[in-house]
């Protein structure tokens, strides 16, 4: 099999340059903006893969010779021309990726050390050529520059309630996020610590006993709950607490057929400026599920994001590059299930620590 990249100003020119070189017979595999080390070629890559004749009088001579199973041999053998090319495919792109065509050793290392945090990739080429242009020609203290780029990206809030901002806080995400838990943690750290007068609020009417856990963490607190099941009871509820000087929304884990059934009280919630918004997520996620839940949740029109089980994974760079890509600051993080010892506010320091083969990198250099 032969697989090859083409490149050129559109998809449709690639193709037909691909079409041009192999033939008529060759199969698209993947098309994509090119990366920016090969953007120089075309601002799109074309991947096409060639299955030489002689392959495939063989899997036909195979299918044949198994005729009594062919519809399955047909199947599998497509499937293995598929993985085949797949993993070539994306075998060359970690390669090429990884080389980092016509720069130093160390921009080659600095590279890799941050595809390995689990950053999207294309940040990654933003920071370190960002990087280059800072540290200058001599690139000596590239250990710096991209500690300095990294750090000028993060966006942090970890003001629950701010003075003259929003003091009515809502947690929005999907089910087993640990939004109940965290709501509780915020209710001792940014309510009771802070001795504002606090009422909880929980709109779960998904689950049996859904509003079972926050009426008694309300209740161990000394805390004002309430069971809410609409947008219109909660605007009345918060009306009844006018006075409260901090009020925290429990809401229903929504998963990706129930979306429907949030429309309501997301709408509700976007379109009041007294309510702050956080997205809780699991740092564990992929990158691609949690961007596929940034925009699920999207019409919540979340103020920030919120990160939860950090104990749990030793790579922050998806949670990290979903930030920037959203523009959205990182308010809380989570690490456990003590409550409350196990939230802090999110601070520039702490993702640096959360990346901290970079810091310590960085940090080396630099002395």
């Amino acid at each position: 099999m032969r697989i090859k990249s083409f490149y050129a100003s559109s998809v449709e020119g690639a193709v037909a340059l691909a079409r041009r070189d192999m033939g008529d017979e060759a199969m698209l595999v993947e098309s994509r903006k090119a990366p920016l080390a090969a953007r120089h070629l075309g601002e799109y890559e074309v991947v096409c893969a060639l299955v030489p004749e002689a392959d495939t009088a063989q899997a036909q001579a195979d299918e044949d010779a198994g005729a009594q199973d062919s519809r399955l041999s047909r199947e599998l053998a497509g499937m293995r021309r598929q993985l085949d090319a797949m993993g070539q495919t994306i075998t060359r792109s970690a390669w090429s990726g990884a080389r980092w065509p016509a720069a130093s050793p160390e921009m080659s290392e600095w590279h890799a050390r941050l595809m390995g945090t689990d950053m999207e990739g294309e940040l990654v080429h933003q920071i370190l050529e960002a990087a280059e242009r800072r540290s200058g020609p001599e690139s000596s203290g590239l250990g710096v520059a991209v500690l300095a780029e990294i750090e000028q990206r993060i966006l942090v809030d970890g003001t629950v309630a701010a003075a003259n901002g929003p003091r009515v806080v809502a947690l929005a995400g999907p089910p087993g996020a640990g939004k109940t838990t965290m709501l509780a943690k915020l209710a001792v750290t940014c309510g009771l610590a802070a001795r504002r007068a606090l009422t909880l609020v929980s709109m779960d009417d998904f689950r049996v006993g859904g509003a079972d856990q926050l009426r008694s963490f309300a209740a161990i607190l000394g805390a004002g709950f309430q069971a809410l099941d609409s947008a219109g009871t909660l605007a009345q509820a918060l009306d009844e607490h006018s006075g409260k000087r901090l009020i925290l929304i429990d809401t229903p884990g929504y998963g990706p057929h129930d979306m429907d059934r949030a429309a309501d009280l997301a709408r509700f919630l976007s379109t009041r400026p007294d309510i702050a918004t956080h997205l809780v997520l699991t740092a564990t996620m992929k990158s691609a599920d949690l961007i596929t839940m940034a925009e699920r949740f999207q019409i919540f029109n979340p103020s920030s994001l919120l990160f939860t089980r950090l104990d749990e994974t030793a790579c922050f760079g998806t949670a990290f590059s979903l930030s920037v890509r959203l523009g959205k600051p990182i308010s809380f993080l989570g690490t456990g299930q003590d409550i409350p010892d196990d939230v802090a506010p999110a601070t520039k320091e702490r993702i640096l620590s959360l990346l901290w083969p970079l810091t310590t990198s960085a940090k080396r250099l630099a002395a």
